[in-house]
């Protein structure tokens, strides 16, 4: 294994942790199946370039991030990573709120 390639799994592996996502989550976001996932993060697959785009954008992180050592981790945007996952949480607890509320407020039309 390169060392390229142990710092992209790495990073893969320490991103989705972050985001608390399954390898099945990151899978869905990439469009890909969860087993590719698990080939990259193992070293038995490295992606593509598009491949490479796809986890970016899941992993809300910039390209680089996915190739840097731990010592330039101080380098990390965190205020923005930490923005961008408030913002998703809200924009995820709004969605499930307003479906609750719809389920609900059907429930209430058929019982009407």
């Amino acid at each position: 294994m390169t060392e390229i390639q142990r710092l992209l799994l790495t990073n893969i592996k320490k991103y989705r942790s972050l985001l608390k996502y399954s390898q099945f989550n990151l899978a869905e976001l990439c469009e890909v199946s969860s087993s590719y996932i698990s080939e990259i993060e193992t070293g038995k697959k490295f992606p593509s370039a598009r491949m490479l785009e796809r986890l970016v954008k899941a992993l809300e992180v910039k390209p680089y991030q996915l190739f840097l050592d731990e010592n330039d981790i101080d380098n990390f945007n965190k205020e923005s990573f930490l923005s961008n996952f408030k913002e998703r949480i809200h924009d995820q607890f709004v969605s499930d709120v307003e479906s609750i509320y719809s389920q609900f407020t059907k429930k209430e039309d058929i019982n009407s």
